[in-house]
C-alpha cells in the first residue's frame, strides 16, 4: 500500500529548493560525484537505445544534462524534458537549444501526455524526490508505447558492508561542498533522502506492481547508485 507521503519533505518544498540552487548544481552534482554523474548517465540512456525519430521524455531534467545525452546517442530524436522547477528549467533551456526538444513544468504523478507516447522515458536523481511514487510509475508506463521501456537512474544506499564504510566516511563531506557552492541544506538532504530510500527490491517489486515487464536492476560503482529499468509489455 502507498505511503501518504513517500519523501522527506514535500513535493512544494522539494521546487523551493531545487530553484535556489540551480544556477550550481552542474558544479556540484561534477564534484560530488568526482564527474562520475556524466559516465552514469550516458548508461543510463543507453538502455533505452534511442534511435533518430524516436520520441523520449526525461522525468525531472533538471539542468537537461540527460536531455543531452539523448541527443548525442540518437540525433534527431525528439525530446521532452519536465521539472516542476522553473529555476532548474531556465538553465536547461540556456544549456539545450536543437530543434525536437520542449521543456515544460510538469509533475511525474500527472503527466499532461497523451498515452503511448514516447519510445522511451528516462530519468535521473529525480525518482527519490517524487511524493507518490507508485502513481509516478503508474503514469509512466501509461505514456509509453507498448514495447517502450523506462530507466530510472538513482542513487541508492550500497549494500556492501565494506562499500557502507566508505560511504558513511565520505557522505559527511557532501554537505560541505554543498554550503561551499551556497546549498548547504539542500545536499544535507540529499545524503538523508538516499538512507530513506527504498533498498532495490524494493524498487524492482514497485516497478512490477505498476505493471513493468523485463524489471531489472543494474548496479553502478558499488552500489552507490543504480539504474532499475523495465518495459511495457508489447499488449500493455
Amino acid at each position: 500500500m502507498t505511503k501518504e507521503c513517500d519523501t522527506l519533505i514535500s513535493a512544494e518544498e522539494n521546487r523551493a529548493m531545487f530553484d535556489r540552487i540551480a544556477k550550481n548544481y552542474d558544479v556540484a552534482n561534477r564534484a560530488i560525484s568526482m564527474g562520475l554523474d556524466k559516465r552514469w548517465r550516458r548508461k543510463a540512456v543507453a538502455e533505452l537505445m534511442p534511435f533518430s525519430g524516436g520520441r523520449y521524455l526525461d522525468i525531472g531534467t533538471g539542468t537537461g544534462d540527460l536531455v543531452v545525452e539523448i541527443l548525442n546517442q540518437a540525433p534527431g530524436a525528439g525530446v521532452d524534458g519536465i521539472d516542476p522547477s522553473v529555476e532548474m528549467l531556465a538553465v536547461a533551456k540556456n544549456k539545450v537549444a536543437e530543434k525536437g526538444v520542449s521543456f515544460f513544468e510538469a509533475d511525474a504523478t500527472a503527466l499532461p501526455m497523451h498515452g503511448a507516447f514516447y519510445d522511451g522515458i528516462v530519468s535521473g536523481f529525480c525518482f527519490r524526490n517524487i511524493e507518490h511514487r507508485q502513481k509516478a510509475l503508474i503514469e509512466m508506463l501509461r505514456v509509453l508505447k507498448p514495447g517502450g521501456k523506462l530507466a530510472i537512474l538513482e542513487a541508492t544506499y550500497p549494500a556492501s558492508p565494506l562499500v557502507r564504510l566508505g560511504y558513511r566516511l565520505y557522505t559527511p563531506l557532501v554537505p560541505v561542498i554543498g554550503k561551499m557552492l551556497g546549498g548547504g541544506a539542500a545536499y544535507k538532504y540529499l545524503v538523508d533522502s538516499i538512507g530513506d530510500f527504498p533498498r532495490p527490491e524494493t524498487v524492482l517489486d514497485m516497478f512490477r506492481e505498476a505493471g513493468f515487464d523485463e524489471v531489472e536492476c543494474r548496479p553502478l560503482t558499488l552500489g552507490t547508485v543504480c539504474i532499475f529499468s523495465g518495459r511495457k509489455k508489447q499488449d500493455g
